[in-house]
């Protein structure tokens, strides 16, 4: 019988990888370190509350994730955002709605964009310099705070860019690169030379929502974790062989294949091996066997966060809160950098007459996710409780974690992808998938995921077939 492909990682890379493998009919081994599967995908009840370790959504405009369910059989378990989808900015203390047809850091619209209360008026008039002037950058990456300083101004840094970006990464746009996360940006200085022309001409010719509320944020009904669940369940029943509490220690290449060592001390021969356990494991498993992919991997920086859910009850605010949700825009200091009104934005995630919230904490230096548990449940507590207007304290506390888990896509980000592509080339049986190279939401992780394992699958038809 034909050795496996050995997957090591069973979050949504790991298990997309695993469900491609098997189209291909593949006998797959998928091990997974801890005790159970989905990686940073993880729903809990807590009291009553669903609440989501990870990621609470994906979009529809990335198709992976959507397809996946289909595949699976649960299309109907895909839900919407509960409209209306209105998301709020902090800026100087007071709450001003992102304006309609803003996108990540340009307007698609012009009228809301000069009316919005989110911009001073001098901050207005100097994104419009992005109008006039010369093309900035060169060939080389750049990071998305230095351009959008440079065409638009700090105002619509700080305002909108650092809240709508850097949040995703943990990280500031100073930090980020443009051909890595938003190389749109690139397209339209290349194309028409201003930002704003570009985006404000690509709102033009985009479809119309069949809704202003429609929002392109989805969920599973039962929580994120009902596709990771599905998932597994529709592996087994293709016969892979999934493990948890299953930790490789070890990996040799052996001609055209591999060997995989597990802590236990068992070896596992493998037709080829999919890395999908993160960008620090995969580099301590290459360092024997492609040293340059290993330093590439480590070269690519990971961040810590953490999250906190608090409860209420709806009774506990004068004026219960509206909308989805709020991000800080500054320019005052916050030991958070936004909420999620779970409660609003999805149905059934909280029992009748409460209210979830859902706090995002940084994890930079001086931040207060550095603060020991107690003390940081207490701090984030008091601030959105204050912020939102609650005269009592939340009922429910619950802190979740994520240490060095969120990779920043820093100015040369592409160059490492490339870099550890290059130092694997002679070795095809080996391949890295997963957020630390092409995408850190769950469509990106799941295609991904799905990519390498049809790639290995249709390499390993051609050994076949070689005579």
């Amino acid at each position: 019988m034909a050795a496996p492909v050995v997957v090591v990682g069973g979050g949504v890379t790991g298990l997309g990888a695993a469900w491609e493998l098997t189209n291909a009919g593949h006998r797959v081994l998928l091990v997974e370190a801890s005790d159970r599967f989905g990686g940073k995908v993880h729903s809990e009840m807590v009291d009553g509350f669903l609440v989501e370790h990870g990621p609470d959504s994906f979009v529809n405009y990335r198709p992976a994730a959507v397809q996946m369910a289909a595949d699976l059989g649960m299309a109907d378990d895909v839900v919407p955002a509960v409209p209306p989808r209105l998301v709020h900015l902090r800026v100087h203390g007071r709450m001003e709605p992102i304006p309609a047809g803003m996108g990540m850091v340009l307007p698609t619209r012009l009228i809301p964009f000069a009316r919005t209360r989110v911009l001073s008026w001098p901050q207005k008039l100097r994104a419009t310099l992005d109008l006039v002037l010369p093309r900035v950058l060169g060939p080389e990456d750049m990071s998305i705070g230095a351009l959008l300083r440079r065409r638009l101004g700090n105002g619509v840094v700080a305002r909108f860019a650092d809240p709508l970006v850097g949040g995703i990464y943990g990280a500031t746009v100073d930090e980020l690169s443009v051909d890595a996360v938003l190389p749109v940006l690139r397209t339209h200085e290349a194309q028409r030379r201003s930002l704003i022309v570009a985006s404000l001409a690509q709102g033009r010719s985009a479809p119309r929502p069949a809704s202003p509320d429609a929002s392109p944020f989805r969920s599973m009904a039962a929580g994120m974790g009902s596709l990771v669940d599905g998932l597994v369940k529709g592996l087994r029943e293709r016969n892979v062989d999934l493990r948890t509490g299953a930790r490789v220690v070890g990996l040799e290449v052996a001609g055209t294949a591999a060997v995989v060592t597990l802590a236990d001390g068992t070896r596992h021969e493998a037709a080829a091996v999919v890395l999908a356990g993160g960008g620090g494991c995969s580099a301590a498993l290459l360092d024997g066997v492609a040293p340059a992919a290993a330093a590439a991997l480590r070269a690519i920086p990971h961040g810590s966060t953490a999250t906190v859910h608090l409860g209420f009850n709806a009774d506990d605010f004068d004026t219960p809160p509206v909308g989805h949700g709020y991000l800080e825009a500054g320019p005052e200091p916050a030991p958070i950098t936004g909420i999620t009104i779970s409660s609003n934005k999805w149905q059934g995630r909280a029992p009748e007459g409460t209210v979830l919230i859902r706090a995002f904490v940084p994890g930079r230096v001086g931040a207060a996710s550095l603060l020991p548990d107690d003390a940081l449940l207490d701090t984030v507590s008091a601030y959105v409780s204050k912020v939102l207007g609650a005269h009592s304290a939340p009922f429910l506390r619950h802190l979740v974690r994520w240490q060095d888990a969120m990779p920043t896509y820093t100015v040369g980000h592409l160059d490492r992808v490339r870099a550890v592509a290059e130092a694997l080339a002679g070795t095809p049986q080996l391949r890295v998938a997963g957020s630390a190279l092409h995408g850190v939401g769950v469509p990106d992780c799941l295609a991904d995921g799905r990519k390498v394992g049809g790639e290995l699958a249709a390499l390993l038809i051609a050994r076949t077939a070689t005579p």
